[in-house]
């Protein structure tokens, strides 16, 4: 690859990447750095529940794909545990106990209206990868009735730490598609990444996470394990050739949060009672929705519409980034 190939490939990543440090910076972050400023060169989200300026954005996400790629030390990555220091200090800095008062479960539906998604143009290989154009061959994925699938539902400004209860976010490889085309976890989790196919093997890495060695998913094999090194925004790729096979992974300082399936239902447990934000985002079109609303013991409901507008959308993703 030539070199001005490079640069442009390298630069077309950290866009991504300053995308994914915008689009959280708008959900705003449950706990941590609470004084709206995230420490430099990290992928953090920010305090605030407004979106982040594109420019600063842009800075932090360069910042991040170099301190990611400078992370790559076996003993850090073997730190990265839900009960690990390093994480602790991120995720609870003033340890606090457990919340342990009342909580409620929320439940809801996310839908999107207005344009159909548009073809990517992406190709597939014939036979083996029957489920990558269903999942990959539009912007977005829909179901019936306008369900909205891989759709990131978060809840943050409650009261209380809130720990998470798993110690893994696991996704599957079938068909040439991972389960998900958004992946949301607590930061301290780690990612499983399992093999589904009886034939088939990938080469998944989690990329803007420490790179040490070459990570085979096996057919039916043990899952391979990633331990993001902060929060922040990385993608799920797979290094053989298959460049349509992606999932863009969330690593978030809270615990409330899920990702829509093809029926747009989400549920988040153990919510502490009282007024909370809420927020359905589709990384994919670059949007997001936002509710305050109460949280009651028990059962709440709460659903989320989304507009699609191609030309807007076009016209954006035509606009040339500030120099």
């Amino acid at each position: 690859m030539r070199t001005g190939e490079k640069m442009q490939k390298t630069a077309g990543k950290r866009r991504m990447q300053a995308a994914g440090v915008a689009l959280l910076g708008a959900l705003g972050c449950q706990g941590g750095n609470t004084t709206g400023n995230s420490p430099a060169g990290s992928t953090a989200p920010a305090a605030s529940t407004a979106p982040a300026a594109s420019a600063a954005a842009g800075d932090a996400g360069a910042a991040a794909g170099d301190a990611g790629a400078a992370a790559g030390d076996a003993g850090a990555v073997a730190d990265i545990s839900l009960t690990s220091e390093s994480v602790l200090k991120v995720m609870n800095p003033k340890r606090r106990e457990a919340y342990s008062g009342p909580t409620g479960t929320l439940r809801g539906r996310v839908t999107i209206k207005g344009d159909p998604p548009p073809d990517t143009g992406l190709s597939f290989p014939a036979g083996k990868c029957g489920e990558a154009a269903a999942t990959y061959g539009r912007l977005f994925r829909v179901g019936q009735q306008n369900a909205l699938a891989d759709a990131l539902v978060t809840v943050v400004n409650y009261s209380g730490y809130v720990p998470e209860r798993e110690e893994a976010e696991k996704v599957t490889i079938h068909g040439c598609a991972f389960s998900s085309r958004t992946v949301a976890m607590t930061f301290g989790q780690r990612l499983e990444v399992a093999n589904l196919d009886p034939l088939e093997p990938y080469m998944p890495n989690l990329e803007g996470a420490p790179f040490m060695a070459v990570l085979v998913a096996m057919p039916q094999g043990d899952a391979v394990k990633f331990h993001p090194p902060q929060p922040g925004y990385y993608e799920l790729v797979d290094k053989m050739p298959k460049p349509f096979l992606k999932s863009q992974v969330f690593v978030l300082k809270f615990a409330t949060h899920d990702v829509t399936g093809l029926d747009g239902q989400f549920e988040i447990k153990n919510i502490p009672v009282g007024k909370v934000l809420t927020a359905a985002l589709l990384p994919a079109i670059d949007q997001d929705v936002k509710k305050e609303i109460e949280i009651k013991e028990g059962d709440n409901t709460a659903d989320f519409e989304l507009n699609f507008d191609l030309e807007k959308h076009n016209e954006k993703k035509d606009a040339k980034p500030s120099p």
